[in-house]
């Protein structure tokens, strides 16, 4: 298994009290699998994700990943972990507006010391951005910016990347050529998936699906 997580919990102070969000949540995940994560809204799905992706610490549990324990990292551990081990891609791009494409694509390989320009070129071409290279994310489309986005993470070779609903701003026939190539580049490259959607469509179409319910994985 290239991720795993085993009993989590995290809850939230909040004026109100406390609130629980996750409440014993496992899940496995292996080497070049990809993994559909879906539930209601305020289930804990993002939270889920972002303690696997290091950007928040679990209350308890254990988070494995590549077979490091990451609960046990501190700041500069998980920093660390954040810019080698694992690719995150958002629902709002994050693509830096003063880099070109071509800089954008290569930004977190080059942090990660994994500039590979034969795997970059690979990259541009399967998801049809040789042609924006030299544009600047705001002259982009909102299905370009997401086709960069992936590049960006996948250029980096993480063991992991983990996506929060990255198609959720595109419509449907967009996101569904969008998700298709990333799965062929991830399977490809051996990367391991942890997808979270709320489309049932999306989700069918990744290998497994599991869901988060009470703060759980729901049998």
């Amino acid at each position: 298994m290239i991720l795993s997580l085993s009993d989590i919990t995290k809850s939230y102070r909040t004026a109100e009290g406390e609130i629980p969000v996750l409440r014993g949540a496992s899940l496995i995940l292996a080497r070049g699998e990809s993994l559909a994560l879906t539930g209601e809204s305020g289930s804990g799905k993002s939270t889920l994700l972002h303690l696997a992706g290091g950007l928040e610490r679990p209350d308890s549990g254990t988070i494995l990943v590549n077979g490091r324990d990451i609960t046990k990292l501190d700041d500069v551990g998980r920093a660390n972990f954040r810019r080698t081990d694992v690719g995150v891609i958002f629902q709002q791009f994050n693509l830096i507006p003063s880099l070109d494409v071509a800089a954008n694509v290569s930004f977190h390989a080059r942090l990660a010391g994994r500039f590979d320009p034969l795997w970059e070129a690979e990259l541009v071409d399967a998801l049809g951005i040789g042609q924006l290279l030299r544009r600047y994310p705001e002259q982009l489309s909102g299905g370009q910016q997401q086709r960069v986005a992936i590049g960006r993470t996948l250029a980096a070779r993480p063991p992991v990347i983990l996506a929060d609903e990255p198609t959720g701003n595109l419509d449907e026939s967009t996101a569904d050529a969008v998700l298709t190539i990333m799965l062929q580049l991830t399977k490809s490259a051996g990367i391991a998936l942890l997808l979270v959607t709320h489309s049932n469509r999306l989700a069918d179409k990744l290998d497994r699906r599991i869901t988060l319910s009470g703060g759980k994985v729901a049998a």
